[in-house]
């Protein structure tokens, strides 16, 4: 019969203590797929509920002026932030805008087009902070669509509509030796 030396398993578990830790408190979130399995919590404010397009893909609206969500970061560094989102539109409405702020820093303000695209600016790291921030979207208009399209009869406010969020870490550039 073999008897266990604990003194043996400390160093293992200490390694399995940390990474659990590490991964509870370090995660980082790097994509948000607007969907009800993966990012309901994510959503802080602003939002509607989770839709699909005719091909199956989910988005859910940002049904205010400026919509929120949660997302963590192990610290501070640069980052790519990029999104996948459409303007509501109606005849005659004007350009609608979008301006992304990390944790109230303001990054950049963007013109939507008509339809689907993937839009991208970049945030320094002093933007971010090491556990939960916020990612604002600040939008130019959000209106009803049964006051602005005839027979329409939704009377939730619509800014945009948003199918997921990434967020890259971009690499610091490479630093020659001996320079």
């Amino acid at each position: 019969m073999k008897i266990a030396r604990p003194w043996r398993a400390a160093p293992l578990l200490a390694l399995l203590l940390a990474a659990g830790s590490c991964g509870r408190g370090g995660e980082q979130t790097r994509f948000l797929n607007f969907d009800p399995e993966s990012s309901p919590a994510a959503l802080a404010s602003g939002w509607s509920g989770f839709e699909k397009t005719s091909t199956g893909d989910t988005f859910a609206w940002a049904q205010a002026r400026e919509a929120r969500v949660k997302v963590e970061a192990r610290g501070s560094e640069d980052r790519l932030v990029r999104f996948r989102v459409w303007p509501f539109r109606w005849e005659g409405a004007p350009p609608q805008t979008v301006t992304v702020l990390v944790n109230d820093v303001r990054l950049e303000t963007l013109t939507l087009v008509d339809g689907p695209q993937v839009l991208s600016v970049t945030s320094p790291g002093p933007a971010w902070k090491r556990g939960e921030n916020f990612l604002t979207f600040e939008l130019g208009y959000a209106e009803a669509p049964k006051d602005r399209i005839p027979g329409a009869g939704d009377s939730r406010t619509l800014a945009a509509a948003f199918d997921w969020v990434e967020i890259v870490p971009v690499a610091a550039p490479a630093v020659p030796a001996g320079g």
